[in-house]
């Protein structure tokens, strides 16, 4: 063999050699919390995708190869802190020591402000996160919970003007009872205080609704099965720290003490204690229930995976404040898409037209489909609901006779079409209508049955008048007629899916401007 093929042969032997031992080098350590060496904890490079888990000795394995940017390599088992030690190049027999959890959660913790202080001071959530997080979280409903113009017209009786005593109003029926609405959407002041928040007797931090704070001092969610009585935090179990030390869960293994990995952060149990609930033992709030017994619950896929979903572009989630570069695709936003997002409601939905000429009519099969969401649409409070609004009309704009029973409810407006009120036209409602029941049970001051709301606010004793909702992967099929005249031979059909997040009759009652939102239509040209 030519002198020249050897040397090349043997350059590429040293090369592969070398190559192969650098990816597979491994570095060695040792799990502790100090006295016991401890089986089970995760151990991985920080910010990276591979983990292993320590031996009945606590020892681990670590391949040099799965290091990310950071040279941390980090370690958690449950009952932990979460752990680590910075790597130096070289060094083996690697020591990480876990500080366990303290047992009693302090009732007397004041939760923390995340709005920023922009001082230089670390104080608040928004000191580290303001760029990217607490932006998101500021902008989304649960910051607004206990804000909400809405819910607080609702829960006192007013309008958007600020007269009193317009119904739908809690305060109205119930005027000494501070109810239990802040047991979600003021979950910091009511976490001492089930069922008894005075809504509009807030500190500024409680104001704040479901703050970062709040969510982060989750340690476990464990549902009563009665949830009709144990509503929001009164499932939720909480670890608030003592006063020399803070602690915050979240869904990463690797940031360090005071953080705590937990699994609930990932899982759709998080969300159930204000998504699962009701009144006068009727399901009100439902839409953990109808996604456990859908599809998505079967395929493992989460609320946060479609109400978090990560932007696919950020990579720091506190930048320039000891955050680490990471995958995209770790990280979810707080955004917390839902019913303020028509964009988000619109991909749930899919709606297919048919439009056929038959003996003088034109026939209209309509197919509304529930594609995107794990859940009922629309879902959880009773008053949103969707129109299915079906109009056909010849070449010159007049609108065709319907022959047909599938027609929009009261609810879905009474007046003016042009103001969007479409009772009795081509279509349908999907939503769960409340009535009153009224039985002995009522409240002690009842209001005359003159002055009942039809469809009934949920904490009144209701029950469900029916339930038109099209759950999750499922669809709804409707078929319409109109009657072609003699004047023309051409024709217009539009199928319109409208979005509300009240009754057109609340919103009347209630003063509110709230938009429609259109998220699908479908025009159709037909000819005789």
């Amino acid at each position: 063999m030519p002198f020249r093929i050897v040397v090349i042969l043997s350059v590429l032997f040293f090369i592969t050699s070398y190559t192969f031992s650098q990816s597979t080098e491994i570095i060695t350590g040792n799990v502790s919390d100090g006295n016991k060496s401890l089986q089970g904890a995760i151990v991985k490079w920080q910010a990276s995708s591979e983990k292993v888990i320590t031996d009945n000795k606590g020892n681990f394995e670590l391949k040099k190869s799965g290091k990310s940017n950071s040279d941390l390599i980090s370690a958690w088992k449950n009952g932990y802190f979460n752990g680590g030690t910075v790597y130096k190049e070289g060094s083996n027999n690697i020591k990480i020591v876990l500080s366990p959890l303290y047992f009693n959660d302090n009732k007397n913790y004041n939760f923390v402000d995340p709005v920023p202080n922009l001082t230089d001071v670390i104080k608040n959530c928004g000191d580290c996160h303001s760029s990217i997080i607490y932006k998101q979280w500021s902008n989304n409903s649960h910051a607004k919970s206990a804000s909400n113009p809405l819910f607080f017209d609702l829960y006192n009786g007013t309008d958007a003007s600020g007269n009193k005593k317009v119904q739908p109003g809690y305060k109205i029926d119930y005027e000494y009872s501070n109810g239990n609405c802040g047991n979600c959407h003021a979950p910091a002041a009511a976490i001492n205080n089930f069922n008894n928040v005075d809504m509009n007797n807030l500190t500024q931090a409680e104001k704040l609704g479901v703050s970062c704070d709040f969510c982060h001092k989750v340690k476990d969610v464990k549902l009563n099965l009665n949830s009709s009585v144990f509503t929001g935090v009164m499932n939720y179990e909480m670890l608030r720290p003592p006063e020399d030390h803070q602690i915050f869960f979240g869904p990463y293994t690797d940031v360090l003490d005071p953080d705590v990995y937990s699994e609930k952060f990932s899982q759709s149990l998080f969300c159930a204690p204000c998504h699962r609930g009701g009144y006068w033992g009727i399901p009100i709030y439902d839409s953990y229930d109808q996604w456990a017994n859908s599809q998505y619950a079967k395929e493992g896929v989460s609320c946060q995976d479609c109400h978090m979903t990560p932007d696919g572009k950020t990579t720091n989630f506190a930048p320039g404040k000891g955050g680490v570069e990471r995958d995209p695709k770790t990280i979810y936003t707080h955004i917390l898409y839902g019913s303020r997002d028509s964009a988000f409601i619109a991909s749930a939905v899919k709606l297919s037209v048919k439009v056929a000429i038959k003996k003088g009519n034109a026939v209209v099969d309509v197919v509304v489909e529930n594609t995107g969401a794990g859940h009922h649409i629309p879902t959880d409070q009773p008053m949103r609901n969707i129109l299915l609004v079906v109009r056909a009309f010849d070449s010159k704009g007049k609108e065709l006779k319907y022959n047909g029973k599938n027609i929009i409810p009261f609810w879905g407006g009474r007046g003016n079409v042009k103001d969007g009120n479409y009772e009795g036209y081509p279509g349908k409602g999907f939503a769960k209508i409340l009535f009153e029941d009224w039985t002995q049970y009522e409240r002690i001051k009842v209001e005359p049955k003159s002055q009942q709301i039809y469809p009934a606010p949920q904490w009144r004793t209701v029950k469900i008048k029916y339930d038109t909702r099209i759950p999750a992967m499922g669809q709804d099929k409707s078929k319409y007629e109109f009657e072609l005249n003699k004047t023309g031979n051409a024709y217009t059909v539009v199928c319109s899916l409208i979005y509300r997040r009240t009754f057109k009759s609340w919103a009347q009652m209630k003063n509110w401007n709230l938009k429609d939102l259109v998220i699908a239509e479908k025009k159709l040209e037909v000819k005789k």
